[in-house]
């Protein structure tokens, strides 16, 4: 997996997750493959070409949230960069959380407007499995 400030995953959140697996399989060949979130938050699809993962797609988690893809960036901080962005003149429009089995994410917001997440993964996530 890549190294601290490099894009790590990126993730589309759709309420028509069916539809986006429909889609990115006939545009890129994607295969989905759909199971339920460690801890019970609902079903996550994770794409793939070729055997290896390009991707996740999940329903967002409140109404009112658009389609879009979200990049994260690999860090080993998730709080401290989540600090220094807000420093730096950005927004923390999320702070740090735990994702079980996954790693500690923080969504940010640069100062142009572009959103983004960071994520400082889990030891198991990194192992793969």
């Amino acid at each position: 997996m890549s190294e601290a400030g490099r894009f790590f995953w990126n993730e589309l959140m759709t309420p028509d997750v069916e539809g986006a697996k429909v889609f990115y399989g006939r545009l890129f060949g994607w295969e989905a493959h759909t199971a339920e979130m460690p801890g019970g938050g609902g079903d996550y699809t994770e794409f793939k070409r070729g055997g290896m993962p390009v991707g996740g797609a999940m329903a967002p988690p409140e109404p009112g949230i658009p389609p879009h893809w979200m990049p994260y960036v690999r860090v080993e901080d998730a709080d401290a960069v989540a600090a220094a962005a807000a420093e730096a003149g950005g927004k923390v429009c999320q702070a740090a959380f735990d994702v079980p089995q996954v790693g500690r994410i923080a969504v940010l917001q640069d100062p142009a407007g572009a959103v983004f997440a960071v994520i400082a993964p889990a030891p198991e996530l990194l192992a793969g499995g």
